[in-house]
Protein backbone atom coordinates (compact mmCIF):
# COMPACT_ATOMS: atom_id res chain seq x y z
CA UNK A 1 0.00 0.00 0.00
CA UNK A 2 1.52 3.46 -1.06
CA UNK A 3 1.52 6.55 1.08
CA UNK A 4 -0.93 8.31 -1.68
CA UNK A 5 -3.40 5.81 -1.51
CA UNK A 6 -3.64 6.43 2.61
CA UNK A 7 -3.54 10.24 2.10
CA UNK A 8 -6.50 9.88 -0.09
CA UNK A 9 -8.77 7.28 1.80
CA UNK A 10 -11.43 9.33 4.44
CA UNK A 11 -10.96 6.28 6.16
CA UNK A 12 -7.50 8.12 7.79
CA UNK A 13 -7.72 11.71 9.42
CA UNK A 14 -3.88 11.64 9.85
CA UNK A 15 -0.86 9.19 8.62
CA UNK A 16 1.84 9.43 10.32
CA UNK A 17 5.37 7.93 8.38
CA UNK A 18 8.88 7.70 9.46
CA UNK A 19 12.00 8.53 8.23
CA UNK A 20 12.05 5.96 5.62
CA UNK A 21 8.48 6.92 4.94
CA UNK A 22 7.23 3.80 6.74
CA UNK A 23 3.15 4.08 8.06
CA UNK A 24 2.91 3.96 11.35
CA UNK A 25 -0.60 2.97 12.12
CA UNK A 26 -0.47 3.09 15.64
CA UNK A 27 1.42 6.55 16.41
CA UNK A 28 1.35 9.21 19.24
CA UNK A 29 2.73 12.35 18.78
CA UNK A 30 4.77 14.14 21.48
CA UNK A 31 2.89 17.10 23.16
CA UNK A 32 3.46 19.26 26.24
CA UNK A 33 0.61 19.63 29.15
CA UNK A 34 0.98 22.52 32.11
CA UNK A 35 0.62 20.15 35.55
CA UNK A 36 0.86 23.29 38.25
CA UNK A 37 4.16 25.38 37.82
CA UNK A 38 6.17 22.79 35.49
CA UNK A 39 5.51 21.40 31.84
CA UNK A 40 5.18 18.02 31.43
CA UNK A 41 5.65 15.83 28.21
CA UNK A 42 2.77 13.76 27.29
CA UNK A 43 1.52 11.78 24.08
CA UNK A 44 -1.31 12.25 22.36
CA UNK A 45 -3.13 9.10 21.10
CA UNK A 46 -3.88 9.05 17.60
CA UNK A 47 -5.26 5.81 17.31
CA UNK A 48 -6.39 3.00 20.00
CA UNK A 49 -9.15 3.37 22.53
CA UNK A 50 -7.64 6.23 23.90
CA UNK A 51 -7.71 8.79 20.28
CA UNK A 52 -7.44 12.37 21.01
CA UNK A 53 -6.41 11.70 24.59
CA UNK A 54 -2.71 12.59 26.51
CA UNK A 55 -0.87 9.24 27.41
CA UNK A 56 1.99 9.49 29.81
CA UNK A 57 3.49 6.87 26.77
CA UNK A 58 2.78 6.05 23.67
CA UNK A 59 2.19 2.41 24.93
CA UNK A 60 -0.84 3.66 27.26
CA UNK A 61 -2.90 4.33 23.59
CA UNK A 62 -3.50 0.59 23.14
CA UNK A 63 -4.15 -0.04 26.37
CA UNK A 64 -7.97 -1.15 27.07
CA UNK A 65 -9.94 0.10 29.83
CA UNK A 66 -10.40 -1.45 33.07
CA UNK A 67 -13.49 -2.90 32.44
CA UNK A 68 -14.07 -3.24 36.44
CA UNK A 69 -13.53 0.85 36.46
CA UNK A 70 -16.00 1.02 33.51
CA UNK A 71 -18.56 -0.92 35.29
CA UNK A 72 -17.79 1.29 37.95
CA UNK A 73 -18.15 4.66 36.72
CA UNK A 74 -21.48 3.65 34.77
CA UNK A 75 -23.00 2.84 38.23
CA UNK A 76 -21.81 6.25 39.77
CA UNK A 77 -22.94 8.10 36.72
CA UNK A 78 -26.70 6.34 37.07
CA UNK A 79 -26.57 7.17 40.92
CA UNK A 80 -25.66 10.91 40.43
CA UNK A 81 -28.36 11.55 37.42
CA UNK A 82 -30.22 13.94 39.49
CA UNK A 83 -27.53 15.67 40.74
CA UNK A 84 -25.93 16.25 37.27
CA UNK A 85 -29.48 17.05 35.57
CA UNK A 86 -29.83 19.94 38.23
CA UNK A 87 -25.92 21.20 38.24
CA UNK A 88 -26.97 21.36 34.48
CA UNK A 89 -29.52 23.24 34.47
CA UNK A 90 -27.81 26.02 37.08
CA UNK A 91 -25.35 26.21 34.51
CA UNK A 92 -27.78 26.81 31.69
CA UNK A 93 -29.58 29.27 32.97
CA UNK A 94 -26.83 31.61 34.53
CA UNK A 95 -24.53 33.90 31.99
CA UNK A 96 -20.91 32.93 32.66
CA UNK A 97 -21.01 36.87 32.24
CA UNK A 98 -23.13 37.87 34.92
CA UNK A 99 -21.25 35.77 37.11
CA UNK A 100 -17.91 36.96 36.81
CA UNK A 101 -19.33 40.61 37.10
CA UNK A 102 -20.91 39.33 40.54
CA UNK A 103 -17.65 37.95 41.44
CA UNK A 104 -15.36 41.08 40.81
CA UNK A 105 -18.31 43.03 42.52
CA UNK A 106 -17.41 41.37 45.34
CA UNK A 107 -13.83 41.88 45.37
CA UNK A 108 -14.23 45.01 45.09
CA UNK A 109 -16.74 45.32 48.05
CA UNK A 110 -19.78 46.82 46.00
CA UNK A 111 -21.73 43.72 46.99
Amino acid sequence: MKVTDLLFNPLYETVIVDEDDNILSEAAIRQFKRKGKEIIKKYRCTAGPKKGRLASSPNDCSKRKDPKKVRQGRKTMRSKKGVIKRKGLITKKTSISKIVARMNARLMGRA
